[in-house]
């Protein structure tokens, strides 16, 4: 199917200019332009759809964000999701603008709500690299992408530097005197946040002589399963001094592992550490203070909402991808311990 970038990147200008000659909204496009978009239109049998009529003419103020979610999953039940919603609420709402919510399963699903609603444009979280490149591919609609890593160059997209963080969760439990460590998080077989930690993980592993037990990576199939986290707490205690620490992808997930070790009388840090990602409130709120690999997720998403109404100002702006630092919150999950020669 043929799509408005189609279009545009044949002809070498940009989606609105398109869609303003589709539209017949001449006075910003020279005839020489004009009459070479429209010979591209015919010869590639392009029909416009509602939404690229839309794109000229919209003045819903509405932006959508997408969430992916799987079925029977409440997506923002967990608390990254819910601060990264929260904030960026907060600022469409400031610019003037609605804000529409959507959780969906499927690339077809997100593309069917685009084209169904009147948006004026769209910030995702979530998502999968197949997917994206879908998304992208057949939506005309301003997007940015929220810790994507995909290599479709005209996307925008803002994330942070996960592999850092996996290094330097690992290097921190490493200088703490730790040898025989876990990874706790969802599956690292999409190539998203997940695995860049896991590979950051790793890598600095290997690099220190040591690493990761096939038999210590707990896979979890979601974040926001508090009973099956607990049990995992609880599996990690029955190994004993097999291991003595713990990478975890998230703070909410460290959460509720370290209430499943306690419940198997096994004291965090005396008896295990444990390092979180994120930075969330409730990592001050326990106890003990969870130490933590810190994003800053009000930047995050922030800067979402900005690059996506640079994007609507500005059309022919180009695509912005930023990648945000991350840094080691040092608390008191993490105790030092002399390992056996």
């Amino acid at each position: 199917m043929v799509t408005l970038k189609d279009i545009a990147h044949e002809a070498g200008v940009s989606v609105m200019t398109v869609s303003n000659v589709i539209n017949g909204n001449l006075s910003k496009v020279s005839k020489e332009k004009a009459e070479q978009i429209q010979k591209i239109i015919e010869e590639r049998k392009y029909v416009p759809n509602s939404s690229a009529r839309s794109l000229a003419k919209s003045n819903s103020r509405i932006i959508a964000l997408i969430l992916r979610g799987e079925q029977n999953e409440n997506t923002l039940q967990s608390a990254h999701n819910a601060t990264l919603v929260g904030t960026i609420i907060q600022k469409v709402q400031s610019l003037g603008y609605y804000i529409m919510i959507n959780i969906f399963k499927s690339q077809q699903d997100i593309s069917q709500s685009l084209r169904t609603w009147s948006v004026e444009g769209a910030i995702l979280l979530g998502m999968f690299d197949d997917e994206i490149e879908n998304i992208y591919r057949v939506n005309d609609v301003p997007m940015v992408f929220v810790d994507s890593y995909s290599k479709v160059r005209q996307l925008s997209n803002v994330g942070i530097d996960d592999y850092k963080g996996g290094q330097l969760a690992a290097q921190y439990l490493i200088d703490h005197g730790h040898r025989k460590m876990a990874f706790v998080g969802p599956p690292t077989t999409h190539n998203g946040v997940i695995r860049h930690r896991f590979s950051g993980f790793c890598d600095t592993l290997k690099k220190n002589g040591l690493s990761l037990n096939p038999k210590h990576q707990f896979v979890l199939e979601s974040d926001v399963q508090p009973e099956v986290i607990i049990e995992t707490g609880k599996r990690i205690a029955s190994l004993g001094k097999q291991i003595t620490a713990a990478f975890v992808t998230s703070d909410q997930i460290a959460s509720y592992l370290i209430h499943g070790l306690r419940t198997s009388d096994m004291r965090v840090p005396e008896d295990f550490s444990i390092i979180g990602f994120d930075d969330l409130m409730i990592g001050t709120q326990m106890t003990p203070q969870l130490t933590t690999i810190a994003q800053n997720l009000d930047k995050k998403a922030n800067l979402s909402v900005e690059i996506l109404f640079r994007q609507l100002q500005s059309p022919n702006s180009p695509a912005e991808s930023l990648v945000l630092d991350v840094e080691l919150k040092e608390r008191e999950s993490v105790a030092t311990i002399f390992p056996e020669k």
